[in-house]
């Protein structure tokens, strides 16, 4: 059992370097762990290692901004705290910085802060103690993606046009979304960078191009659990959505229905 409860460490905070960077064969993924605890951090890199991936330590913030800059990493696993800083409010600058996999390590059990993190741009969430087993699973399971295994834009998958079958609301020369990789692609082959809950809202509107789906609907759907007044997840994630399509269109294929909703228009032609 890796125990992700706080661990008291007097040790002082280093800079990255590549004495913090474990695992010596370039094929194996390379995760970067940040943690302000530097013991739970190498305990966390040298199990990992165990299992086929290399590992970059990093316990401050800065180190963290450090190492996406100056490595190509696959994976991030990221402590919702460094010290007195919480790090979920920090995810769209590193989200600005890569599309790898972020999954946070928390012992904080609040759905709030889950469904917060989810929005800002995590992509899974790893609550505190956990086992090894688990944590080498979910890595992995991210890492299986496509879309794991890049730092920063995402190059085409090759087995795209294969997944043909598997996608839906766009001519095969257009806008498709792919379930089985859990990406949408432009008409040019490119991948529309979307966090977990942007993605699934686009994904659930896209199913029933021109229906109507309501804010509780899509919060139960997307956000798995009931929708209360004053929620703006849905709301909060459309908005992002309409940010990210702006170049390529607006707010047209997404519309807002007074009182009720959002409907998605459908995508254009290519």
């Amino acid at each position: 059992m890796i125990s992700l409860q706080t661990v008291q460490s007097g040790a002082p905070t280093q800079a990255i370097s590549s004495s913090m960077i474990s695992g010596s064969d370039a094929s194996q993924p390379m995760v970067l762990v940040a943690d302000d605890e530097a013991e739970l951090t190498g305990e966390i890199a040298n199990y990992i290692r165990r299992y086929g991936m290399r590992a970059i330590e990093a316990n401050t913030f800065d180190d963290t901004v450090q190492a996406l800059q100056q490595h190509s990493v696959q994976a991030v696993l990221l402590d919702q705290r460094f010290g007195s800083v919480d790090t979920l409010q920090l995810l769209p600058r590193l989200r600005s910085m890569t599309d790898v996999p972020i999954l946070m390590h928390t012992g904080n059990h609040e759905e709030m802060d889950r469904v917060l993190g989810l929005e800002l741009g995590a992509d899974d969430f790893l609550l505190k103690p956990m086992s090894g087993r688990e944590l080498v699973a979910r890595l992995r399971a991210h890492l299986r993606r496509p879309s794991g295994g890049h730092n920063g834009a995402r190059p085409i998958a090759a087995a795209a046009p294969a997944m043909a079958p598997a996608a839906y609301a766009a001519p095969r020369a257009g806008w498709r979304v792919v379930k089985a990789e859990r990406r949408i692609y432009r008409p040019d082959g490119t991948p529309l960078r979307l966090t977990t809950a942007e993605y699934d809202t686009l994904s659930t509107l896209a199913e029933t191009p021109g229906e109507t789906r309501s804010r509780d609907e899509l919060t139960k759907l997307v956000f798995r659990r009931d929708w209360r007044p004053g929620d703006r997840a849905v709301d909060n994630a459309i908005l992002h959505l309409r940010q990210k399509l702006q170049d390529d269109l607006g707010e047209h294929c997404i519309v807002t229905v007074r009182q009720m909703g959002y409907v998605f228009s459908g995508f254009p032609q290519a």
